[in-house]
């Protein structure tokens, strides 16, 4: 038996961990890194069986499950999903299983869009000195504190007056003073001279990037069929959380290796 796992976050890896644990033939595909969003996490507390720990720490905790197993990782982008195959731009792989782990997207304000705009705090350059961050939830103020932490000069805009984050993120992020400016929208920016250039309807500020974190959605385009499972954020998208991600993916296990289907 063949199984393929679309996705290397923290569902994916515990589907292909609990398969070849019984011996089962499983690849995982990944287009950027293992581990998923929790590389851009500063603190995950939320899991009770692992102490609270880094993004970052946790997700070497993953790679060595991976290496334990010796589970193959392809690293590429895959365009289309059907029920007994998966195809990159290079290849199609046939299977008897897939599993779909590939989480969520972040939403894009494309009018926003620069070469120093991102939507990932892992794809931040080492470089920069001083950072704005648009929105105000958990992630927002979760990227506002790891970058504030790396000594980095970050600013928390918000469109309205209403946080969405986790109080005990909101009492760090004022902890360590991190400026925040509540009901300041920004309107338009511009890249010019290797700034961000950001106006928001209270006055211009400049910044080495921006980075939008303004929620997430899924992105089902590249699945052609429901015969496949789905796990973690994909199928449950108002929780994204690693440890629902994780009980997913060893559901997914049990069922493939139990016939179901």
């Amino acid at each position: 038996m063949r199984v393929g796992v679309v996705g290397g976050g923290p569902g994916g890896i515990a589907t292909a961990v609990f398969l070849k644990r019984y011996g089962i033939d499983v690849i995982i595909f990944e287009k950027k890194e293992l581990g998923g969003l929790l590389n851009n996490a500063w603190r995950v507390e939320n899991i009770p069986l692992i102490k609270p720990s880094s993004g970052s720490e946790i997700v070497s905790l993953m790679k060595r499950y991976v290496k334990l197993y010796e589970i193959d990782v392809i690293y590429d982008e895959v365009i289309e999903i059907r029920s007994n195959f998966v195809k990159t731009k290079d290849k199609i792989y046939h299977f008897e299983y897939i599993v779909v782990a590939i989480g969520t997207e972040p939403k894009r304000i494309e009018a926003f869009e620069t070469e120093r705009t991102y939507y990932e705090l892992r794809d931040l350059p080492q470089n920069v000195k001083k950072l704005a961050i648009y929105g105000a939830g958990d992630v927002a103020f979760d990227e506002a504190i790891s970058s504030k932490l790396k000594g980095i000069d970050v600013h928390i805009f918000n469109r309205s007056n209403k946080i969405r984050a986790l109080k005990r993120l909101i009492n760090i992020a004022n902890a360590l003073k991190i400026p925040y400016h509540p009901s300041e929208p920004i309107l338009s920016v511009d890249y010019t001279n290797a700034n961000i250039v950001i106006k928001t309807s209270k006055g211009e500020y400049k910044f080495d990037a921006l980075l939008i974190a303004i929620g997430r959605k899924i992105n089902l385009e590249i699945l052609k069929t429901e015969k496949v499972f789905l796990v973690g954020d994909v199928a449950h998208p108002h929780y994204r959380q690693a440890s629902i991600a994780v009980g997913d993916g060893i559901r997914a296990a049990m069922e493939i290796i139990q016939g179901r289907y």
